[in-house]
């Protein structure tokens, strides 16, 4: 395989007050991007419980992802409640949570992938997959929101990552956005808290800044990607997921860290356009939209 992502699929309940309305989400959902992308070798890895609507499966599997690694444990699967009031501020509630993802649920194919995508939401997945896909031979990439953040009660609430040491040797690229990092590393400057993370294994540190751009960071360079800016703003909800995936399958592709960043910031401008993952931009739509920046 070209690209497995690897984490929780979770039934997403959108409160506003305009409408109120579920849809499929976690980072594993957005990995649809791939196969628009034209990635053809593309799969995910996650745990569900048995009120995970089909029609969701179906929308996984048209899109041409892999599902293989998708099992069924439980009778509940990932749900989160969003609610935004009038001044945007939201409110996160967790209704239920699925079962740990371990080792075992990489099966042969999987550890056979050239990049290897972990997004946690809520600390499900064990360490142990982290190593294997390492030891394979993969491109390790993280999004860590899922180990700086545990439930209390119902509401998510922030947590130190007490392994953060033991789970950065086994990554190579590690994408958090600007409150991530402060809550990673500690207080201070970015640069700083970028540069503590390299040293504890990641080659390629991306921080995101909202519509602010982002900034990639390596031991030899700091790269600064402009925003690029969607035609209509319907839902932020997976951006930073479709950054991570979009960026993994440009750098894979030509090594060229701007680039990658430029086509990255791209996808998730058009992700800003709908809700949910279902209308993915055509590599030739991102391809179009990201001209200007290069």
């Amino acid at each position: 395989m070209d690209i497995v992502v690897v984490g929780h699929l979770s039934r997403d309940l959108l409160v506003t007050p305009e409408i109120t309305r579920e849809a499929l989400g976690g980072g594993t959902a957005y990995a649809m991007l791939a196969p628009s992308l034209g990635i053809s070798k593309c799969g995910i890895v996650s745990c569900v419980g048995g009120d995970f609507d089909e029609e969701y499966m179906r929308a996984l599997v048209k899109s041409g992802l892999d599902v293989t690694g998708v099992s069924r444990e439980g009778q509940h699967t990932t749900r989160f409640v969003n609610q935004y009031d009038s001044n945007d501020v939201r409110t996160q509630r967790v209704e239920a949570i699925a079962g740990p993802i371990r080792k075992n649920a990489l099966l042969e194919h999987h550890l056979q992938s050239r990049t290897i995508h972990f997004c946690p939401l809520i600390g499900e997945i064990d360490i142990s997959c982290i190593k294997a896909a390492k030891e394979a031979g993969a491109l390790v990439s993280l999004d860590p929101q899922g180990f700086l953040r545990t439930v209390q009660g119902d509401h998510v609430v922030p947590k130190e990552w007490a392994d953060r040491a033991a789970v950065l040797e086994h990554v190579d690229i590690l994408k958090l956005d600007e409150d991530e990092i402060q809550s990673a590393v500690g207080t201070g400057p970015e640069i700083d808290a970028a540069g503590k993370i390299l040293n504890e294994g990641p080659e390629i540190v991306i921080v995101t800044r909202d519509r602010r751009g982002s900034t990639i960071y390596t031991q030899e360079d700091n790269i600064d990607i402009p925003p690029v800016l969607a035609d209509q703003l319907v839902d932020a909800t997976g951006s930073g997921d479709t950054y991570a995936i979009g960026f993994l399958v440009e750098y894979t592709r030509n090594e060229n860290l701007r680039q990658a960043g430029v086509f990255g910031a791209s996808c998730a401008s058009f992700n800003l356009e709908t809700m949910g993952p279902y209308e993915m931009p055509t590599r030739k739509q991102v391809e179009s939209r990201m001209k200007e920046f290069l």
